[in-house]
């Protein structure tokens, strides 16, 4: 006996029952479609047309600046010590990069703060000189700008009303760029994109 044909319209009715049930009963309905839509919806604290403009501020940066790479790190807490202190980390949060370069978005990521010191302190001068890693100590902080090819720099803080909240900074990874750097012209125009930058985060820490 062929049985395929009462295969094919048992499908058919269970089909049917679903359908009906879905369409009917609104409250099945909207779950399914909430179920599905909102893997889709990031946070309503994510502000994507800030993170937008941000990066296209640090591209902007990168492009008039002739650098390799213009990144904004941002500072944090992950876990505690033993004695209960929070531990102070940052993380490359935005990046951009120059054709060829690589990023550093996968490496600068929960790193402590105590290992990029020399870093932090040229921050907190909110001065945004042009550094040659040559000329600075040996340290973590200048072993992990060399692994990525740093040969000059610049970095500037970000804050919210009082306080640090990270930086952004500027970097060439070719000598020869390094030598052509205008210093007035790049300082200014660092000065002028971080304070954008720091318009559109603080609007985000508002919202969230």
């Amino acid at each position: 006996m062929n049985l395929e044909p009462y295969y094919e319209f048992g499908a058919l009715i269970a089909a049917a029952i679903g359908g009906f049930i879905t369409w009917f009963f609104p409250s099945i309905r909207n779950k399914l479609s909430r179920e599905v839509s909102s893997d889709r919806n990031l946070p309503k604290s994510f502000n994507w047309d800030v993170h937008s403009n941000v990066h296209e501020l640090l591209t902007e940066l990168r492009v008039s600046t002739d650098c390799a790479r213009a990144q904004i790190v941002q500072f944090h807490n992950t876990g505690e010590f033993v004695d209960g202190i929070s531990m102070k980390k940052l993380t490359c949060t935005h990046e951009s990069l120059n054709s060829g370069v690589s990023g550093q978005g996968g490496s600068l990521k929960d790193q402590m703060i105590t290992m990029f010191l020399p870093l932090i302190n040229k921050v907190t001068k909110n001065n945004p000189e042009i550094y040659m890693i040559d000329n600075c100590p040996d340290s973590y902080c200048k072993q992990f700008a060399e692994s990525s090819s740093v040969m000059a720099f610049s970095v500037l803080p970000i804050r919210n009303s009082a306080w640090i909240i990270g930086f952004v900074t500027i970097q060439w990874c070719s000598m020869s760029k390094a030598d052509d750097i205008k210093e007035d012209e790049v300082m200014s125009k660092l000065e002028s994109i971080r304070d954008q930058i720091e318009v559109h985060l603080n609007r985000q820490n508002k919202k969230v």
